[in-house]
C-alpha cells in the first residue's frame, strides 16, 4: 500500500510539472500573439483535460486494478489541489460558483478517461 502512494502521489507531481510547462508555455503564446480571453480559457480548460487524462493513464497503468478508479482518485485530488490554492493564493469564492462545479468535472472525468485508456495487467494465477 505504501508503494501505490508513493506512485499516486509521484504521479500528482508530474501532473502539477506539467501543467506549470503547459501553462507557462500558453501564456507565451497568449503574449506573442495578443490573444483573446477565449483563446486563453480554451486553452487552460484543454490543458487540465490532457495533464488529467496523462495522470489518469500513469495511474491506471501503474495500478493495473481498478484503473477508471484510480484515474478518477487522481482527478479529483488535482481538482482539489487546485480548488485549495485558488481558495489561499487567489481568494476565489467557492459558495455560489458554478464554474468549480464544471471543473470537477471536467478534471474527474478526464481522469478516469485516462484510467480506461490505461493498459491493463493481467491477473497472476487465474484461469483463462
Amino acid at each position: 500500500m505504501k508503494n501505490k502512494l508513493v506512485i499516486f502521489f509521484v504521479i500528482l507531481g508530474i501532473m502539477f510539472i506539467g501543467s506549470l510547462l503547459l501553462l507557462l508555455l500558453l501564456s507565451a503564446i497568449i503574449w506573442k500573439t495578443d490573444g483573446t480571453s477565449a483563446l486563453l480559457s480554451g486553452g487552460i480548460i484543454f490543458i487540465y483535460v490532457l495533464i488529467n487524462i496523462l495522470g489518469g493513464f500513469l495511474a491506471g497503468k501503474s495500478m493495473g486494478q481498478q484503473k477508471f478508479f484510480w484515474g478518477l482518485l487522481v482527478g479529483g485530488v488535482y481538482f482539489a489541489v487546485l480548488l485549495l490554492a485558488g481558495v489561499a493564493f487567489a481568494e476565489t469564492p467557492v459558495s455560489g460558483n458554478t464554474q468549480l462545479v464544471s471543473g470537477a468535472f471536467v478534471c474527474v472525468i478526464s481522469g478516469m478517461l485516462g484510467g480506461m485508456l490505461a493498459p491493463g495487467q493481467k491477473a497472476e494465477g487465474r484461469a483463462h
